[in-house]
């Protein structure tokens, strides 16, 4: 008997219903942080990780200038059964993955920081680190070509609109109007980071003691994150005009709530 599957086996084992219905059959919890790049999730996912102590795969499959769209391949490799924490991912909202959620009824975790912060810690991010995002193109000899201030304004013009598409497309959607997704900002995480993550827990259905979450954050004080800085307030040094251009987009979206964005 040949174990090459025939072409109508492999066909139905690569189809869209076929992976959710093999995910539905084991997963019993699922837990997903959707989170802005630089927005605290390393942070976060490290705290989650620690408090849930749940099997972790992270839905993609690669990265660099790649956008972190949800692929189901990596968890079907792995076959993890029970309950499933899906760390930090900068995933678009679209209908694909609004139909995982509804199958694995998910609990989303949206996590946003204020805009001006965050184009600081780009800059950071992309002058110390690395310069492959996938929300704008550049590379280390373009980047170095730039002075400061055009720096600041590559990541207004070419990076912050991704944000945008990212932030819309999550709250417009039912999902976040139906109640079903939970926003998070990294400042509310930051000024109370044991009540934050205490409610996070808590819309998880996953109540932990306040001993137990904080016995979690002390472990955290003692390791390196890679949240770029994180202070509050650093992006009231951007100069004034780029302040006005990151606030010029939201009028192309009349009706959304900004100020989870500090704007």
């Amino acid at each position: 008997m040949s174990i090459v599957p025939s072409n109508e086996e492999y066909q139905q084992y690569h189809t869209h219903e076929f992976k959710l219905r093999q995910l539905r059959e084991n997963i019993d919890k699922h837990v997903w942080l959707v989170c802005a790049p630089k927005s605290g999730s390393t942070w976060l996912t490290r705290i989650f990780k620690d408090a849930l102590k749940w099997p972790s795969v992270a839905l993609v499959s690669g990265f660099d200038h790649r956008e972190q769209e949800l692929d189901l391949s990596p968890l079907l490799a792995k076959g993890t059964t029970g309950n499933l924490l899906t760390p930090h991912q900068h995933c678009r909202y679209s209908s694909y993955t609004h139909q995982v959620i509804d199958a694995l009824d998910t609990k989303v975790i949206l996590q946003v920081r204020n805009l001006f912060d965050t184009v600081m810690s780009l800059y950071d991010h992309l002058t110390d680190d690395e310069t492959s995002i996938p929300s704008a193109f550049t590379n280390e000899h373009l980047w170095d070509a730039l002075d400061p201030d055009t720096r600041q304004a590559f990541i207004v013009d070419l990076v912050l609109p991704w944000y945008f598409n990212f932030y819309c497309g999550w709250v417009t959607s039912t999902l976040y109007t139906d109640g079903r997704i939970e926003l998070v900002t990294y400042e509310d995480l930051k000024h109370d980071t044991l009540g934050t993550v205490s409610s996070l827990l808590d819309y998880c259905g996953e109540h932990r003691e306040s001993a137990h979450i904080q016995a979690a954050l002390d472990r955290q004080e003692t390791r390196k994150n890679r949240l770029n800085k994180g202070v509050i307030g650093r992006g009231d040094s951007l100069p004034d005009h780029l302040k006005e251009r990151v606030r010029s987009f939201t009028r192309y979206y009349p009706g959304v709530d900004f100020g989870p964005l500090g704007l």
